[in-house]
């Protein structure tokens, strides 16, 4: 082709052809960009440390955690609280008792608490400020959420929270106000239900537990029950209830368990039939007579639980009377029971079908201290009234240092507390 052209003698086109020594063009330097790591801003998130007792199951023993933090700034309906007192509790065990297996998370212990607000959200500001004395209750069983904590996170709508009176003790405050509140609202859905007069005759099963010692006050102290409460108590029991309330010493009657534990409706069957108490003197052993002419009871309050009472209800309870258990039909047994609302068959059997086949009210009497539950009958705000103007008290037992957690949690676990087992909880 290229020797046509040139035979043709174009000179343009034999321009166009003939190979000419150009140099090839230089590459061009180009600057490559590429995508680099380069360090985060700072952000400035601040936390409260805090310090934790905590458990992993029953099978082992609870320990020290420094692993949960509170975020700051916190939720604007939120607040901290810097406890200083923890309240222990028998649920507290049955919680304990329903974890068997390690679930690789923790597990808080202490259900209600006394300490000083550190921490205040925006829109609570008003109700609530940094320095004031609180106490409440702390109750999360399936959340694993503890109040034995240096510190914890309270959601004033959810948790029950209020301001401690300068006349309760921080370790009084501790302990008062889940047993309190418990005694509260079986004594007033009993009242509601018009099971709760002054004509009510009473027996207590129990008058020495936190809940049974809060009830018999409310009774006497609140609710003016004439008549005398037959309670039952051991010995120890006994004396220890009428030092703490002297003037209730001929308003009550008693009755030892612990001589009769096996026939517990017996001396209670003689005492209605025969119209007199036997007691013994302590000194001399020596029986004592004392008339009772008070009949059957209208209403028995169970916080030990078994079944010797109500397998005696037709000789016991009156007509139309009224049988409220915290327990249940088993005798409570904190090595082994659990944080379950179903696990007392027959009791909940009875509970639903009990007014079919008895001639009395059953009632297995479970407490939720949410605070939205609450409202209802307003109880946060009537025990906090009777706990300020002194009208009820928590009884202390014994107190801890949270270092010694060992100690009084065995103790709880032995059944032997006169009222309530105290944490003091230490800064952090």
């Amino acid at each position: 082709m290229a020797d046509k052209i040139l035979s043709k003698n174009d000179n343009k086109l034999a321009s166009l052809t003939l190979d000419r020594n150009i140099p090839t063009p230089k590459e061009i330097p180009q600057e490559h960009s590429y995508l680099r790591r380069v360090g985060r801003p700072l952000r400035h998130v601040k936390y409260i440390p805090t310090k934790s007792l905590i458990f992993y199951s029953v099978n082992k023993p609870p320990q020290f955690s420094y692993e949960k933090k509170i975020k700051t700034p916190i939720a604007k309906d939120r607040l901290v609280v810097q406890v200083t007192n923890v309240g222990l509790n028998p649920v507290d065990l049955t919680i304990m008792n329903s974890y068997t297996k390690h679930m690789n998370r923790e597990i808080g212990i202490g259900r209600e608490y006394s300490g000083v607000v550190s921490e205040v959200g925006s829109n609570i500001s008003q109700q609530w400020r940094q320095g004031d004395e609180v106490y409440g209750i702390f109750f999360h069983p399936n959340l694993g959420d503890g109040a034995a904590q240096s510190s914890i996170l309270v959601n004033p709508s959810q948790d029950v929270i209020i301001p401690k009176p300068a006349n309760l003790t921080f370790q009084q405050a501790s302990g008062t106000l889940f047993t309190l509140g418990a005694a509260f609202n079986v004594l007033d859905k009993l009242e509601s239900k018009g099971q709760l007069n002054e004509s009510s005759n009473i027996l207590i099963n129990g008058g020495t537990t936190s809940v049974g010692m809060f009830a018999i006050q409310l009774l006497k102290y609140h609710y003016r029950v004439p008549k005398k409460l037959v309670v039952t108590a051991s010995e120890f029991g006994a004396t220890l209830l009428k030092s703490h309330f002297p003037d209730l010493c001929d308003e009550m009657v008693f009755v030892n368990y612990v001589t009769n534990a096996r026939h517990l409706a017996k001396p209670l069957e003689d005492m209605i039939n025969n119209r007199e108490v036997i007691s013994y003197d302590a000194q001399t052993g020596q029986p004592i007579s004392t008339p009772y002419d008070q009949g059957k009871f209208n209403l028995i309050l169970d916080f030990v639980g078994g079944y010797q009472l109500i397998n005696h209800s037709a000789t016991l309870l009156a007509k139309n009377g009224a049988y409220v258990t915290t327990v249940g039909d088993y005798v409570h047994d904190y090595k082994k029971d659990i944080f379950n609302a179903w696990n007392n068959p027959s009791a909940n059997a009875r509970k639903m079908f009990g007014r079919l086949l008895w001639t009395f009210d059953y009632s297995h009497f479970y407490f939720d201290p949410n605070a939205k539950y609450a409202s209802g009958n307003d109880w946060v705000n009537k025990c906090a009234e009777l706990v300020e103007n002194e009208v009820v008290k928590c009884v202390i037992d014994k107190v801890y240092d949270w270092k010694q957690f060992s100690d009084a949690l065995a103790y709880l676990r032995a059944g032997h507390a006169h009222g309530k087992v105290i944490l003091k909880v230490e800064k952090f």
